[in-house]
């Protein structure tokens, strides 16, 4: 079965899917080897990883793709990536979603923001006009060769305004739509007034999801729900946890224990794979 099939069967379950964003092919290996289904992308954690600045627009599209070929080639569960505001106008999103379904990935979503776009969470955003956004859906639709791989239309606007830009994007031909919720209320309300399954990003740090599961968020309504943030910033701590260490004292003897075994390590980048290869086509030469 096709990665974009095995997506659109998520979808279609009666199942929330609950997806952690990975920002390399490391990232996205550990999600496949920690048992989850299908694997998210992080535009803020790929800003951070691959330029070490915040998510501002800067990183191009041919970064995101080529890293993104990377992170699809490590795993084999499907993957949905953040296509930014599809990288120009509705004719630049054609070859996107064209140019992301050859590297392998199974869906992408695409946002209403001005370009460059930024995390909403940093500053705020500004919207195209919902004739433009719908130009870009309907472009992305023809563009991609497989029904199966899945568009998902994203919006920042405020509660009422999204509602309605959101069941109009579904209308254009998006699989799915992406609000913003900047409350509880908000977050509850959602599903009562969406026409199109929804995506969910739990937030970091907010009240919205605060003392919730993606369970509950399940109940509510939502389909897909992602975790931006939690590998990359847990990992951010964890290194300058133990860099602090070694500045300290020199050495990282203390955190020994904390670390994942070399063994381990191995065995989440698909050690047997590769010896299994090697007994199978490489000659000894001694």
């Amino acid at each position: 079965m096709t990665k974009t099939k095995r997506l659109r069967d998520l979808i279609n379950g009666k199942d929330a899917v609950v997806a952690p964003c990975a920002f390399d092919a490391l990232s996205a290996r550990l999600i496949e080897y920690s048992g989850f289904d299908l694997v998210a992308t992080t535009g803020f954690g790929m800003h951070g990883t691959m330029l070490g600045v915040p998510d501002n627009g800067l990183l191009t599209f041919t970064e995101m793709l080529r890293m993104c070929r990377n992170m699809s080639s490590a795993i084999d569960i499907p993957m949905m990536a953040d296509a930014e505001g599809g990288y120009g106008n509705a004719i630049n999103t054609s070859r996107t979603i064209t140019e992301f379904e050859n590297a392998g990935v199974a869906g992408l979503f695409i946002e209403d923001q001005v370009l460059p776009p930024n995390c909403p969470y940093i500053k705020g955003t500004r919207l195209i006009p919902v004739e433009e956004m719908v130009s870009k859906i309907k472009a992305a639709v023809d563009a991609r060769k497989d029904p199966n791989f899945v568009i998902v239309a994203r919006t920042d606007a405020p509660f009422e305004e999204a509602v309605e830009r959101l069941n109009i994007f579904a209308e254009a031909g998006a699989d799915m739509v992406k609000p913003m919720p900047h409350s509880r209320k908000e977050l509850e309300d959602y599903p009562k007034y969406l026409k199109a399954p929804i995506h969910l990003g739990f937030t970091y740090g907010k009240e919205t999801t605060k003392g919730i599961t993606a369970k509950d968020c399940g109940e509510m309504g939502y389909k897909i729900i992602t975790f931006p943030f939690a590998q990359l910033m847990s990992s951010v701590s964890a290194q300058i946890a133990i860099l602090d260490e070694i500045k300290k004292n020199g050495t990282d003897e203390a955190f020994y224990e904390k670390m994942i075994s070399f063994e381990k390590y191995l065995d989440t980048v698909n050690i047997d794979k590769y010896n299994e290869m090697d007994k199978r086509y490489m000659f000894n030469l001694d």
